[in-house]
Order: structure tokens, then sequence, then C-alpha cells
């Protein structure tokens, strides 16, 4: 047979082979008749962009702090617990908290006085306590409380009520008294001011046994998800999550998140452990739901020409291009490229929530608002591991959630590849014309 027609025919049924589909060729295939590939207005000017290379050198590191060593101090997202909001924290009285109310040098006022069905000489006959907690009359009142030395019983003298749901508590002698939204102070002076009708110079100590009517959730990666009270010692995010059992080993402490009234503010712990930075510990309030994350978002991208490329995630918000580049045990010898080592960055203030591309709106023709597309607010740094002092620089080179670290294939191995690509064809070929021979 003669050579040239064999080969002509080999390359015939080689194209017809890829016409039809590759029917019959292995390996996974999608058929892209029905898809419209044409190149839209916007992605031909989206693909004329250009991006400046930021060389990682010596110049770089002198304009750019690493993350600890920022010049600006933080600011706190909300109210944080310091020395000066400790001493001006009070708490206020709400709906189901316990009031528990002593009044000195009148027995009468105790669980004792109060269970008598008649009172002391002079004194009008006050409700008795029942099982339930409220009293015959439809008070408040329940059993007797310590008293101020920690002891419990008749004999403390103390009379314990419940803030009912219209906000007041009942009190003898004085009858219904609004307590919602005083202190503990602000409710001494008007249980005093009601006494003191019947009794010359009432002393009164009125303290706050038990907290039921404020509490925060939290919740995230912690060992012990809880709710946990607010009292009238200062809750501070970092009180929370110890309460909880503390926080898991891949925790994000970094993005701690506060939602309150509707709006997600974060919040960095990590900072606060690791540098003492009190302007992240919030002062919590009722009804804030304080979620931890784990390190899902916070985690780079590593991809090219590596041993093993691999998500890596970051510690604490901390994760340096050498780590990366060791977790993912280094560039390939073989085929990377060591001189092209590229850190891709994209800014956060161009996505909006859930991780969706925000773009800018025009006016069409017809009058209504489409979204214009806008290039991507990129960076793009290059690290030269050739260089003596690359080694150094890339263990100082901090990088941030969601970066891509991209090491290049050297130009030898894309040749090598493109010959492996087509030796299996070529030798066909060959052994084809030897066995017509």
């Amino acid at each position: 047979m003669n050579i040239k027609l064999l080969v002509s025919l080999l390359a015939g049924v080689t194209f017809t082979v890829s016409l039809t589909g590759c029917a019959i060729a292995p390996g996974p295939y999608l058929d892209t008749d029905r898809l419209d590939q044409t190149a839209s207005p916007e992605s031909v000017a989206q693909a004329s962009v250009k991006y400046h290379v930021q060389p990682i050198d010596v110049t770089y590191f002198e304009t750019h702090p690493r993350m600890g060593e920022a010049t600006l101090a933080s600011v706190c997202p909300l109210t944080c617990l310091t020395k000066d909001t400790r001493k001006l924290y009070a708490y206020h009285i709400g709906v189901n908290d316990q009031i528990s109310v002593t009044v000195w040098d009148h027995p009468e006022f105790s669980s004792a006085g109060i269970s008598a069905s008649t009172g002391a000489a002079g004194v009008p006959p006050l409700p008795s306590a029942t099982p339930g907690g409220t009293t015959a009359s439809g008070g408040a009142a329940s059993g007797a409380t310590g008293s101020s030395g920690g002891t419990s019983g008749p004999e403390a003298g103390g009379v314990t009520v419940r803030v009912a749901n219209d906000g007041t508590i009942f009190f003898p002698r004085v009858g219904r008294v609004q307590a919602v939204g005083k202190t503990a102070q602000e409710l001494q002076e008007s249980l005093t001011k009601g006494l003191s009708k019947t009794i010359r110079n009432p002393q009164l100590d009125v303290r706050i046994s038990g907290f039921y009517s404020k509490q925060v959730q939290v919740t995230g990666d912690l060992k012990q998800p809880s709710s946990q009270p607010i009292t009238d010692v200062p809750l501070s995010v970092i009180d929370a999550i110890n309460r909880s059992g503390g926080a898991n080993p891949d925790a994000d402490l970094q993005n701690v998140g506060i939602t309150r009234d509707g709006h997600r503010y974060a919040v960095d712990v990590a900072a606060l452990l690791d540098r003492g930075d009190i302007q992240q510990n919030v002062l919590l309030q009722d009804d804030d739901i304080i979620d931890v994350p784990d390190r899902t978002k916070s985690r780079v991208f590593v991809l090219g020409e590596l041993a093993k490329p691999q998500t890596v995630p970051m510690n604490r918000g901390h994760l340096t291009l050498a780590d990366a580049l060791a977790n993912a045990n280094s560039i390939d010898p073989r085929s990377a490229d060591p001189r092209m080592i590229y850190v891709i960055r994209g800014s956060d203030q161009q996505f909006a929530k859930g991780g969706m591309l925000k773009t800018s709106a025009t006016t069409s023709a017809d009058g209504s608002m489409a979204p214009a597309a806008r290039p991507l607010d990129l960076s793009v740094y290059k690290l030269d591991m050739t260089q003596v002092d690359a080694l150094m620089l890339m263990t100082q080179f901090d990088l941030h959630p969601r970066d891509v670290v991209y090491v290049q294939v050297a130009s030898a191995a894309r040749f090598n590849r493109v010959l492996e690509q087509i030796s299996p064809t070529i030798q066909t070929l060959f052994y084809t014309i030897q066995t017509t021979r």
C-alpha cells in the first residue's frame, strides 16, 4: 500500500472522528452545539484590562507594614468593655427578673411575717405567700431569700418578688411599683418613698437575685454553644465565648460576628487574645447573637506547579507565603518556574453579601436599569525565588483570606507537555508505516 495514501486515510479518519463529536473516544465529553460561546462586548472589554504587578522585594515592605504591625489604632465596632465603660455600666430590671428586698428592723417584712395571718400590733395583715410564688392578693411575692450575709430562711428577713408582665412588682404597704427599666438603686428609692408613709426612716436593701429577662445567644464553632444571661456584671464577647467552653481548634476567632438589630458586626477576637486589643472586646446587650465561624472563609488557594495543590486554612487570620508553599510541599522542581510565583488578591469591597460581585448600574435604551461591567479590583504580586533574599521575604509576606497563590509553569515543561500529547499520534503513524513496508 502506498505510504502517502495510508497517511491520508489516517488523517481523514481522525478528522471524521473529530467531526462526529468523538463519539468513540474514551473519557468525558461535553457537546457544545447547544452553547452560545459568542464573546459579549463586556467580555472583550474585560479581556483588555491590564493589571499592575507589584514585585515582592525590599521596597515593598518599606511601604506595606505587616498585618501585626499596623500603625493605625483599631476601632471598636460597638461599645467595648473598658475601665470607663465598666464604671458606667448599670443593669436595668426587666420582666421576670427576681427581686430580693430586705427591710431592716422590721421582721414583719419577711417570709414568716408575710405568712402570718395577722400582723403585729398596729400593723395591718399582710398577704400570705402561696407555694406557687404568688401572693393571695395576686402579688408576685415569693419565699424568703438570703440576706446580705448569704443565709436563707425566715430569719434572713427578706422578701423575694418577681417582676410581672406589666413591668411592676407588688410589695406590702406600698402596692404595685413600676420596676422595669429601673436599676436596683432606683427601685430602692421608690420603695423607700412608699414605705415612708407608714414607717419612719425605713432602711431597705434591694438587689436582683435572679436574671431572667435578658440573654444573648452564643453559637458557632464552640465546645458548648449556649445562651448566656445578662446580669449586673458586664458581659463581653470574650466572656460569652469562655462560658460556652471556649472555641474549637478550627474556629476563626478573627471574624467573630455579633448580630444586633439585624446587622452583623465583625469582631477580631484573635487580636484581643494575641495583642490585648481591648477595642475588640464588645460589651454585649440583650438579644445579641454571637456566632463563631470556622476557617472555611479564612483560607488561601495554592495552585499551579506544586507538589500538592490545595487550600490552606489560616491560623487566627495569619498565614505567610512561605507557610502556604510549605503546606503544599513546595513547588514542583520538574515543572515550576521559581521566578514567577504570583499572589492574586481581590478587594472585599466589590463583593456583596453572599459573595456576589457588585456591579454598577446603567440606563439602557428602553429606560431600564442594567448592570454595567467593570474591571475587577485585583492586586497582583510576584516573587522571584531565584534571588538570595527571596527566601526570607516570603516569610514576611502576609496573605489575606481567599488569596490565590499561583506558581507558573516553566516554558520547557510546557514544550515537553506538547510533545507528550502528540507523541502517541506520531508513534501510531510510525508503526503504521513500518507495518506496511
